[in-house]
This record gives C-alpha cells, structure tokens and sequence, in this order.
C-alpha cells in the first residue's frame, strides 16, 4: 500500500491534477444536469421522480426492487448506459480526488508524511464503485426476478462509497482550512514587519 501511495505522489503534476478535475467536473454535469439519455434528470422523467441509486447514501435491497419497478423498461435501459458511462468516469475522479489528496497532505504535513496513505482513499471509493455498478447491472438484467443477497451487496457497497466520500471530502476539507490559517498567520506577520 505504501508504494501505491508513493507512485502517486511520484505521478503528481498540476497539468494532470487539472485536467482530471476538469473531466470530474464535465462528467459530473452530464450526469446531473444534462439531457443526455443516460442522466439522471431524463431517469427522473422517465420514473415519476425516482432517481439513480448511485447517489443515494445507502438503500436496502427493498428499495432497490421499488425502483426498478418505478423505472419501467426505458428507464432500466437508460440506467444501464449511466453505468457505461459510470464505469468510464471511475477512473477519471479517483485518480484526480487520489492526486489532489496526496497534494493537500504533502502541503499540509510534509512531503515525507506518514499520512501520505490518504491518498488512497479514493480507490477506496472507486472499488466499492465497481461493486455497486456490477450489482446494479446484474438486478437491471435480472428484472423483474429480484435477487436479495444482489441489492443488500449493492446497498452495502453504496453506503461504503459513502463513507469513504465522506472521508476523502473531510481530509480535503480540513487541509484546505488548515492550508488558509497558515496564510492568513503568514499575511498577519508580513502585515505587522516594518
């Protein structure tokens, strides 16, 4: 696990940072805004306001059946190309989330932390990702045949990503204060020298 999380502070660049952030950014609002066939605005359409499980903290393997009912034919389909998609856009923002960690911990604690491990949070998340989009393909195909032990995986798996959501966003977040406090003591100190 350390040499993972080593390579990826080796693999570091503010190019690449960037441009993995801006395709977060771009596969963030095709998903929740557009009108693509595979967004979740058309899913919501389509079922009368039922959205994709993805985004829900955690359901059980009941809510999960409920859904896909709601869904109806059209919206089973579409949710099957989100996960297309979903699969292609798991890369993109557990590299970039990876990248901007290992950033945020070497600024805040030093290059040679021994919190560098943060950094692999985010594939944390992308595998529990896996899990949950896997399951979910399996119950869209398997429908209207309803498997328990698939949904509990699945609802499972998406609180896990949760969770470990959370956790990245709290590490980020609390560096990013740290990060402006040092700032603004640096600021205050330059402000108060002759």
């Amino acid at each position: 696990m350390r040499r993972l999380s080593l390579a990826l502070a080796r693999l570091y660049s503010a190019p690449l940072l960037w441009i993995l952030l801006l395709g977060i950014v771009g596969f963030s609002w095709v998903f929740n805004y557009s009108s693509l066939p595979f967004s979740n605005p058309e899913l919501l359409k389509l079922s009368g306001g039922e959205g994709l499980l993805d985004l829900l903290p955690f359901y059980t393997a009941e809510k999960a059946f409920t859904a896909l009912g709601h869904y109806g034919k059209a919206g089973r389909e579409l949710y099957s190309r989100y996960l297309v998609a979903d699969f292609i856009f798991i890369p993109f923002y557990s590299l970039g989330l990876a990248l901007l960690t290992t950033r945020t911990v070497q600024a805040v604690w030093g290059e040679s932390t021994s919190r560098l491990w943060l950094n692999l949070l985010p594939f944390g998340i992308a595998c529990f990702d896996v899990v949950e989009n896997f399951c979910i393909l399996a119950m869209l195909n398997l429908y209207p045949t309803t498997n328990v032990a698939l949904g509990t995986l699945s609802g499972a798996a998406t609180l896990c990503k949760t969770l470990l959501t959370a956790a990245t966003f709290l590490c980020l977040g609390y560096g990013g204060v740290i990060l402006l406090l040092r700032r603004a003591r640096s600021a205050a100190r330059s402000a108060r020298s002759p």
